[in-house]
């Protein structure tokens, strides 16, 4: 059997999503205790960033706004998996810091935080396909 750099680059990148999906319930923790300005900015730009690829995926091919998608993609290369990896994870903190701010209990927080994490894995694989496809000129 041949192993080719893909075959490992892609079971690292598995073993980086169940890696972010066991970290959700300490992630969530901290974020709802922990009121840091930099970590909510930091989700913030993470889920803006997939959120921007995975409407590049549904626009139509005809409308390129930007000037050229393979290029695009051929430019950022394998930076929207692990934007999409840490996806569930960056919904989570911003979900609880904001939450907190707001001044919901802690135990709150967290628990909305993780409802809305596991809502975010469930999206996660559909926009990471739409936000590839949408890179590479393909969708619609």
């Amino acid at each position: 059997m041949l192993v080719s750099a893909k075959d490992v680059l892609l079971a690292l990148l598995i073993g980086a999503e169940v890696f972010a999906i066991a970290a959700l319930w300490p992630l969530s923790e901290w974020a709802a205790v922990a009121r840091r300005r930099t970590g909510l900015v930091v989700a913030l730009l993470v889920i803006a960033a997939c959120v921007g690829l995975t409407t590049l995926g549904f626009l139509p091919v005809s409308v390129d706004l930007i000037g050229g998608r393979q290029a695009l993609g051929r430019a950022i290369g394998w930076l929207p998996l692990p934007l999409f990896i840490g996806l569930p994870n960056a919904v989570c903190v911003a979900s609880a810091q904001s939450l907190a701010r707001a001044g919901a209990s802690a135990r709150h927080a967290r628990a909305t935080a993780l409802v809305v994490a596991v809502l975010a894995l469930g999206i996660e694989p559909f926009a990471t396909l739409a936000a590839g496809c949408g890179l590479a000129g393909t969708c619609v």
